[in-house]
This record gives C-alpha cells, sequence and structure tokens, in this order.
C-alpha cells in the first residue's frame, strides 16, 4: 500500500490565512515538546507514503519559516499565495498548480495537525469509488478530502477563484467514508480551541 500511494499522491496544506483569531501563525504553533503543526503534518503524510507535500503559505509566513528554518523534509514545497484574500479555493487553486500531472490529491487546512497515517490509508483506498472522498465522523464531515486527478485538472482550470471549495466540489461524484477517528472534526483556530484539542 505504502508503495503504491508514494507513487501516486499529493497534499496541498492551506496555511495562507493571517490567524488573527488565534494572534499566531498556525502552522508555527507547537503541537507538541518537539514538533510545530507543519512539521506534524507534513511528516504524517510523508510517513504515509505520500509523494509530494505542498504548504501553501502567505509572504509573512513564508518569512518567518525562511528566518526561523525549522526541520522541515526537503520534499516540502512552500508556496506563496500572494492574494490570501481572495479565499480558501484561490489558496488550493494556488497549490494545485504544483501538482504532479496523474495524481491524486489529499487537501487539509494547516490548523488540524491530528491527521493519521491510517486516516490517509483508509481514504486512499476507496480513491476508485468516488472522485472527492471526505471522512464522517458520526455523519459530520472533517478533513482531509481526497480528490481525483479530475478534480485537479477542473480546479486547476478553473476561472472563478472566489468559488467556494464545497460548492465546487458539489459538481462531481463524492463519497462520505466512515471513520472511528473524531480528530477529523478538529478546526483550531483558537486558543480556546488549541487548549483543547492539544
Amino acid at each position: 500500500m505504502k508503495e503504491v500511494l508514494f507513487r501516486q499522491s499529493s497534499a496541498i496544506i492551506l496555511s495562507a490565512g493571517n490567524s488573527a483569531r488565534m494572534g499566531a501563525h498556525k502552522a508555527l504553533l507547537k503541537f507538541d515538546s518537539g514538533k510545530t503543526f507543519i512539521q506534524k503534518i507534513t511528516e504524517t503524510y510523508l510517513r504515509a507514503g505520500t509523494d509530494q507535500i505542498i504548504v501553501v503559505v502567505n509572504a509573512e509566513l513564508f518569512n518567518l519559516i525562511s528566518k526561523s528554518k525549522p526541520a522541515l523534509s526537503e520534499k516540502l514545497l512552500l508556496v506563496i499565495n500572494n492574494n490570501p484574500e481572495i479565499g480558501r479555493f484561490y489558496s488550493l487553486q494556488t497549490g494545485i498548480k504544483e501538482v504532479k500531472s496523474g495524481n491524486y490529491t489529499f487537501f487539509q487546512n494547516i490548523d488540524n495537525p491530528l491527521t493519521s497515517e491510517k486516516l490517509l490509508r483508509e481514504l486512499y483506498s476507496y480513491k476508485e469509488e468516488a472522485d472527492v472522498l471526505i471522512p464522517d465522523f458520526q455523519k459530520k464531515s472533517g478533513h482531509p478530502v481526497l480528490i481525483s486527478p479530475l478534480v485537479v485538472s477542473e480546479i486547476f482550470q478553473c476561472k472563478d477563484p472566489d468559488i467556494r471549495i464545497d460548492m465546487f466540489l458539489k459538481k462531481f461524484t463524492r463519497m462520505k467514508v466512515p471513520t472511528t477517528d473524531r480528530n477529523i472534526l478538529a478546526n483550531i483556530n483558537s486558543p480556546e480551541d488549541y487548549a483543547g484539542w492539544i
């Protein structure tokens, strides 16, 4: 499974927001004593065998990462979104421009560092069943989402960067993948959220 996944998948981590509610860039928050959110998330994807990791950042975060030089894999590609105010779809589109041709692609926000290798493999095992695979915990959808090469291509070509991601994905075949992993619902946007999940 790992070898197949390694050859055919990318991951896009969306981290171009200004983190106003948190008061600090979430990518650089501590997950534990040794890792930040960006390190934990990207290492999880790499351990699962994901071929390509793309993190979409704003210019300020790019500069902070460049100066602090956290230990990040050489497989990780930082891509700058110079217009983060446009919205999440534009950030996703910015990352998708770098996706290897033919790759299935996971995407998620930086605010959930609790993604697991097991969940990634579960989602990937259903890749032939639908173009959009969404983890589902007790009838609540979460992240990451896995999209097919067709969806990747359609996002790349879309001329409406203001569209909501969920609305755009509705035109494709979708499947909710049941999971016992409640961490798919984590959405750490404030100090209170941070204290509650980490």
